[in-house]
């Protein structure tokens, strides 16, 4: 790799984007034999295996330089400023602003890391304008590509420190998306997938800007893109223009992910989240009118303080009943600084572990009930690697026959389905 980088991405898919920046803000200044650890803090979990990670790399390339930025670095900046083996932590509005690249590449202390964290809440990241001739437009392996429209949350939810590690809302302007977009297609990128911290409310600033109207936007001015897919979305905003769209144009994925994290109503208050049980079960009908074979996943928690078993039980039959068949399942991890951390009635975590296995059984069993109902149905597969890749509406196949290359968008039927969710496909 040029400069000798290695980037070590953990959490979303918005860090996955912000990795390319940052890889090139390290060439730009100059910096050799470099190791980033692209951190996430949306759990104790995560925070763990980047800590994990650290010192498996400082063992294995004690010679490196190591820079430690994102969310567990915003978080966790006193663990990490006392390491001896770090080289630089960095915020997340820090991270992406090439002066401080070129300051560390002069940075001689040899006894203390250089350190730029600061307050996000005061000073959030500044929006990175993309032009159509910069050179950030490729994901290292990857057959996808990550387009960025906003960054931070205005929200305040009671479990998470995302706004206090990203800062508030701020939506990327129309230029710097379609310049996004139109640069990953010449890089030959088949598939767009929408990102950010909360998509959903992208151009609430303004009145005439809004996740749909980016969304058309991309979608008449590149009529070569072949694929465009969103990111999570919060259940409590309408997408009934989104819904629309996605029925007159069959390039937007009928894959939908929805930010709903628990089924009950005193759950969800607790969360301070903004929608209800029955919000989420009118949107799932609503989805289910738009393609009967579309995908509905979504991200749950279990575990929150004073979740009782029936409140639990009332996720699990929410899950059942609106047919969910990609669930991303967490035990509730404890977020020093939130609400929730300091709330009475925390749940043991074997009981949080138990809830979340059920949960993910009751996951597996509807999705493979969806899956097998797509035997014989014909898809077409963005190939990613070993003739393996997903289908539109987000079901990963391995296609039988000789080998295809990768990037490709082939035609297939599944053919055999088993009860590990190998699915298995054949070219047509």
């Amino acid at each position: 790799m040029k400069n000798n980088i290695k980037i070590i991405t953990f959490g979303c898919r918005l860090n996955i984007f912000e990795s390319e920046i940052i890889k090139k803000r390290i060439e730009k200044a100059g910096i050799d034999n470099v190791i980033v650890l692209h951190t996430c803090s949306i759990t104790s979990e995560a925070e763990r295996q980047a800590r994990q990670t650290f010192r498996k790399v400082v063992k294995e390339s004690p010679s490196a330089k190591i820079i430690i930025t994102g969310c567990s670095a915003q978080n966790s900046v006193d663990f990490y400023k006392t390491q001896s083996n770090v080289f630089a932590v960095l915020g997340n509005r820090e991270k992406l602003i090439q002066e401080f690249y070129d300051k560390m590449a002069n940075y001689k202390n040899d006894n203390l890391p250089f350190i730029f964290v600061g307050d996000v809440l005061k000073n959030p990241p500044e929006q990175i304008e993309i032009h159509s001739n910069d050179d950030l437009f490729s994901f290292d392996g990857k057959t996808k590509a990550f387009v960025q429209i906003q960054q931070g949350c205005n929200n305040r939810c009671s479990y998470c420190i995302v706004p206090f590690t990203r800062g508030k809302n701020q939506s990327f302007s129309e230029n710097s998306i379609l310049n996004q977009v139109k640069g990953f297609l010449k890089k030959g990128y088949k598939e767009i997938v929408i990102t950010g911290v909360d998509i959903a409310e992208y151009g609430v600033e303004s009145k005439n800007k809004s996740l749909f109207s980016i969304v058309k936007k991309i979608l008449d001015k590149f009529p070569k893109l072949e694929r465009l897919r969103l990111s999570s979305l919060d259940p409590a905003k309408s997408y009934d223009q989104i819904l629309g769209l996605m029925k007159l144009d069959k390039r937007l994925m009928p894959h939908l992910h929805l930010s709903i994290q628990s089924g009950d109503d005193k759950v969800l208050h607790d969360m301070r989240r903004r929608h209800n049980r029955n919000d989420i079960i009118t949107l799932c009908k609503k989805i289910r009118k738009v393609n009967k074979n579309i995908a509905i996943g979504a991200d749950f928690i279990v575990g929150f303080p004073g979740e009782s078993e029936k409140e639990f039980y009332n996720t699990y039959n929410l899950v059942k009943k609106c047919k969910i068949s990609h669930l991303h399942v967490f035990p509730y991890s404890i977020r020093n600084g939130t609400k929730a951390g300091s709330m009475p009635n925390q749940i043991p975590e074997n009981i949080k572990k138990e809830r979340a296995l059920k949960l993910r059984i009751l996951g597996e069993k509807i999705k493979y009930k969806f899956i097998k109902k797509q035997k014989g149905k014909v898809f077409n597969v963005l190939v990613e690697d070993k003739n393996s890749g997903y289908t539109e509406n987000y079901i990963f196949v391995k296609i039988d026959g000789e080998a295809i290359e990768p990037n490709s968008i082939v035609k297939v039927k599944i053919v055999k389905v088993d009860k590990n969710l190998n699915v298995i496909a054949k070219r047509i």
